[in-house]
């Protein structure tokens, strides 16, 4: 069987459910295949996130409820190759991910809204995706809505009739809005990006190539923002699992 016509997780990492593909192109085709949405919620999965599942119990359950958790991290692709010695499993990050299904969004006409992010970034984002792919965007929403406002976000985003939804707020904030935006409109494909637009528009600087084909994208953002050091020490928890083969 090829990877895109893969219908439900191939692999666990901690007993969470991974999807698996051995290419960008392969998951984008599974993901809009013959010009339809293959509706559900996008889950990007790195050490962290597993880990802060283990103390955030909606987060696991979230994890846990049928969404395509997918290895944005390097560690989950490795531990992945290291559990299953013969898939072929790459990295996806999300970054990339967005970028290529914003592409094929704009080539099928599929519509698209955006939320999060300060909402200068979300109009240039906006303009630029139509510019660059012409990406029908039908609705936007910065990130700085109340609790108080989501029921009020949410049935906007279901009266755009919206087929792919992307949501910059940070984890596991936008994680647990996708869920319930879910709940409520489950005719769309649901993306948290953390700060992907940010990077589209060039306010933040990814690391280069060469670093993120080695896997040292993490040690980029470790060097330019040494602030990061507390977060990565956690991730030493995760290691610890990988070493031990308890995976």
């Amino acid at each position: 069987m090829s990877n895109h016509q893969i219908t439900r997780p191939c692999f666990t990492i901690r007993q969470i459910p991974v999807y698996g593909f051995a290419s960008m192109e392969a998951f984008i085709d599974f993901l809009l295949p013959n010009h339809h949405v293959h509706t559900g919620r996008l889950i990007a999965l790195n050490a962290e996130k597993v880990l802060t599942s283990e103390q955030n119990e909606q987060l696991q359950q979230i994890l846990m409820s049928g969404g395509i958790n997918y290895p944005d991290g390097i560690s989950v692709v490795r531990s992945i190759r290291k559990k299953y010695p013969d898939s072929q499993v790459v990295r996806i990050a999300g970054a990339d991910l967005w970028q290529s299904l914003m592409q094929r969004a704009g080539d099928l006409a599929i519509p698209v809204y955006l939320v999060g992010s300060q909402s200068q970034v979300l109009e240039q984002t906006s303009e630029k995706l139509q510019r660059q792919w012409h990406v029908p965007i039908v609705g936007q929403q910065d990130g700085y809505f109340t609790e108080s406002d989501v029921e009020s976000v949410i049935q906007h985003i279901k009266a755009s009739r919206a087929k792919v939804v992307t949501v910059a707020m940070g984890s596991p904030r936008q994680e647990l809005f996708i869920q319930r935006c879910y709940e409520s409109y489950p005719d769309a494909l649901y993306m948290g990006v953390g700060g992907t637009y940010d990077v589209f528009i060039g306010k933040v600087k990814r690391a280069p190539l060469v670093w993120q084909k080695l896997g040292l994208e993490w040690l980029y953002r470790l060097i330019k923002q040494p602030s990061r050091l507390k977060r990565q020490l956690k991730l030493l928890k995760y290691q610890g699992y990988h070493w031990r083969g308890e995976l």
